[in-house]
């Protein structure tokens, strides 16, 4: 071989050789920067490792929060708020395992239970009416009140809207409210009444959510019905059982209703459950978190009640009465459009009226004649006592025998009901009282075991023991008491306590 042969033999095996080399490094090439298809974890924003997946993280939380689990029923419980895993594509990185995760965040973060964020607007709302019958939940949030906004949670949607039905069940009577959401079209032959709508008066909101297990989470029905009834802080009052008492008496005698009672005290399944003397009954005193409006189209048949006008007689002796004609309560059929606000009327329209029956008024005869009349010219207005009344007056009837039986005063009358009523002299009140004969009555006790006595009163404006001046105002002229026939003062005089041996003797001596 020559050396040009030679040469090209050393040539060709250099290409073959560079040739054999270069799938062998393009190969070794391509296998170093093949990227990995990872998962990167970060809690409040900063990252704090790479895992490989995301689900293999998640059921690692979930079998080790056996405890949350039991607490809250629940089959699952999820990552914290804060914590995002994303998915991330690397050819190098780190990668750790769940339990890295897990150990980092489990003493300073809260894992969370999949449930509801509950949002009750409130402040000044006005009703918003939604189009259906279903007065579950209403949506339509005003922005105005969004600070204002009462927010709680719930684990189930179903539980809640069962609370709400609950709520308007303690508010709304059982057959109307059945009547009303089975659609039936109920018409008042007579009288009666109909629920013409039903409906929350708060938007309420309803969001579903990963709640952190620090917050407070209503996990039943009837825990979020007593919240809703109740409010955060209910007031506790106990309730003895005595002999006799059911759930119902106690509820009606502690102003709640049925509903209200069994709500608040878990333990009683419904109304007829028996009762032991001594058990303690919670009578918790409501403050609903949500309004229930109930327009109501009612009518009935409402009693008008007579009235009774007076007519005077001056042939008659004074204070002696007849009826001239008898009083008959008349009957009218009324519809009113009524607006109830948790059981509460808010508003009552009256919207028609149909007389039943006319009422009669009564009319009541008095007698006028006077028995005993002074002239108020006689009684002095000077010196140490002092006139009770306001004048001119009448004496109607004075001091002595009259109608068969000793009267042991002077009836003052003339100057009209509520007229003031004076102290007769300087004194101090010995008592004032009210019985079913004199009304209401003041003694006071004067110097020399003189005692004045003032009654059939309409008002008293003084309290035994006190200090009083002649001609200060002790009362008000009335007619009080059984023994009353018309406006007057009963004005007696006693040398000695009335009651206690004093003697009754003609009260106009005290002017004379």
């Amino acid at each position: 071989m020559n050396s040009k042969d030679k040469i090209i033999a050393i040539i060709f095996t250099i290409l073959v050789s560079i040739i054999c080399l270069i799938p062998i490094y393009d190969f070794k090439i391509y296998a170093k920067e093949t990227p990995k298809s990872l998962f990167k974890v970060y809690l409040n924003g900063k990252s704090i490792g790479v895992i490989e997946s995301k689900e293999k993280l998640e059921n690692y939380i979930n079998n080790e929060q056996k405890d949350l689990k039991e607490k809250y029923n629940v089959d699952t419980v999820y990552a914290p708020a804060g914590l995002y895993i994303v998915p991330y594509t690397t050819y190098n990185d780190t990668v750790v395992d769940e339990k890295y995760i897990y150990d980092a965040i489990k003493e300073t973060e809260k894992f969370t239970i999949k449930g509801y964020e509950i949002s009750i607007a409130k402040g000044d709302t006005e009703d918003t009416k939604g189009n259906d019958t279903d007065i579950s939940a209403q949506s339509t949030k005003k922005e105005d009140n969004v600070n204002e906004d009462i927010k709680f949670y719930v684990l189930s949607k179903d539980d809640f809207k069962n609370a709400i039905s609950n709520v308007v069940k303690a508010f709304v009577n059982a057959d109307d409210l059945e009547a009303f959401l089975s659609g039936e079209d109920i018409v008042i032959k007579n009288i009666g009444n109909k629920i013409e709508d039903l409906y929350i008066k708060e938007d309420i909101t309803i969001k579903e959510k990963y709640i952190p297990s620090d917050k407070k989470i209503f996990l039943d029905e009837k825990e979020i019905t007593k919240y809703l009834l109740f409010g955060k802080d209910i007031e506790e009052k106990k309730y003895k059982v005595k002999a006799g008492d059911t759930i119902e008496s106690i509820a009606e005698n502690n102003k709640l209703a049925v509903e209200e009672l069994l709500v608040v005290n878990q333990n009683l399944k419904n109304k007829n459950n028996i009762l032991s003397i001594g058990q303690e009954i919670s009578v918790a005193l409501i403050s609903p978190i949500i309004t229930v409006v109930e327009e109501e189209h009612k009518v009935e048949e409402k009693v008008i009640a007579f009235s009774t006008t007076v007519e005077y007689d001056s042939s008659m002796v004074w204070g002696a009465t007849k009826i001239k004609q008898q009083g008959k309560d008349g009957s009218q059929i009324v519809t009113q459009k009524i607006k109830y606000e948790n059981g509460e009327i808010k508003q009552a329209l009256i919207t028609d009226t149909e007389l039943v029956e006319d009422v009669i008024n009564q009319v009541k005869v008095i007698g006028t004649k006077n028995n005993f009349v002074v002239d108020p010219s006689d009684i002095p207005t000077s010196g140490d006592w002092f006139w009770p009344t306001l004048k001119p007056f009448i004496i109607s009837s004075g001091y002595g025998w009259r109608w068969g039986a000793f009267h042991d005063a002077n009836d003052i009358t003339g100057t009209g009901h509520g007229s003031p009523i004076f102290a007769a002299n300087n004194g101090i009140v010995s008592k004032v009282f009210y019985d079913g004969i004199g009304g209401y009555q003041i003694i006071i006790a004067h110097d020399g075991d003189i005692y004045t006595w003032y009654a059939h009163l309409a008002a008293q404006y003084v309290r035994t023991g006190q200090e009083v001046k002649a001609g200060e105002k002790i009362g008000a002229m009335g007619c009080t008491g059984s023994a009353c026939t018309g406006t007057h003062l009963h004005f007696a005089a006693y040398r000695g306590k009335p009651g206690a041996g004093g003697v009754s003797f003609d009260s106009l001596k005290l002017y004379r």
